[in-house]
């Protein structure tokens, strides 16, 4: 009998996929036993140039939540999203409705909802978008909105929202684990406060911008980004212009991450003089494996080698 209780206990959970290992530990940390929570993007994958097989984007449409990113750092989700098995699918997209980057280079991820330019149809049906004396345009920019403890607080009050409506019963359980982590990710911030202000280099390196969020937090510099957008190879001159910078503000350490090749992290760093150090925007790995907090404590103890 106790079998049977089980088996019916997990069948009841409500299943969640998430694109990325951060908002699916976003989604336990609130869920807890009450969902079972699939990430679709593996660790060690790049999510910019990732593309989940058609058999795990249908698994993915009978899920009850769907958590993504958004800003086209997931541009799959679309196909996902306009399956008819994810007609009853709740949605949250971390980057809606918060203040986002523009990228350099004028390089876009892509569109993301509430962030786009309004269309209208035209009298032959087809859609079209009108200039900027007609509409109003909104800059799309970088997705890496999880990587500032302060938007994440946001990120996880939707995901709790999106659990309720899905589970209302058990209202109370979801406000109880929101507030808990919210606590943690406050206690997160302020941690990191502290130790930035103590950094002796405020400005870095890194191979893209993944901490343009992190950055502006906290007070500090992106001089320098290697892959102005994913795939593209910087030019010669953009690599010079990185090398002085670097040479400007004193930097030790360039940034790569554990999902890229490294290889112009190494020649620059060899031209420049410094070193290579790692950052990971997406986690998945030893030692702070898919936890979150773990994650941008490491994250954070990179900096200050680096950077104190």
């Amino acid at each position: 009998m106790v079998l049977a209780g089980n088996t019916a206990a997990n069948a009841a959970k409500i299943p969640v996929v998430a694109s990325i290992v951060p908002l699916g530990d976003f989604c336990r940390q609130l869920g807890g036993d009450r969902v079972t929570v699939q990430v679709l993007i593996p660790p060690g994958a790049s999510p910019h140039i990732f593309e989940p097989p058609p058999s795990v984007i249908a698994r993915a449409a009978r899920a009850r939540l769907f958590v993504y990113t958004g800003a086209g750092l997931e541009p799959w989700a679309a196909k996902l999203l306009a399956s008819r098995s994810s007609k009853n699918l709740e949605v949250v997209e971390a980057v809606q409705g918060l203040s986002l980057i523009e990228e350099a280079g004028g390089h876009h991820h892509g569109e993301t909802l509430g962030e786009k330019q309004h269309h209208h149809a035209s009298a032959s049906g087809t859609k079209k978008a009108h200039d900027t004396h007609e509409v109003h345009r909104h800059a799309v920019g970088n997705p890496h909105v999880w990587l500032d403890p302060v938007l994440a607080q946001d990120i996880c009050r939707r995901i709790a929202a999106s659990l309720i409506r899905l589970d209302p019963g058990q209202r109370r359980y979801y406000e109880e684990r929101l507030q808990d982590y919210l606590q943690k990710l406050a206690v997160l911030n302020q941690e990191i406060q502290k130790r930035v202000s103590s950094f002796r280099v405020r400005e870095f390196v890194c191979f893209h911008p993944s901490f343009s969020y992190f950055a502006r937090r906290y007070g500090l510099r992106e001089v320098g980004v290697m892959e102005l957008s994913p795939g593209r190879e910087p030019t010669p001159r953009h690599l010079q212009k990185i090398v002085a910078a670097i040479n400007k503000y004193g930097i030790r350490v360039v940034f790569a991450e554990p999902q890229l090749n490294p290889r112009v992290a190494d020649v620059i760093a060899r031209e420049a003089g410094a070193k290579v150090l790692l950052l990971d925007p997406v986690g998945g790995r030893p030692p702070y494996g898919e936890n979150y907090l773990q994650l941008m404590r490491y994250n954070l103890g990179i900096m200050t080698q680096a950077m104190k």
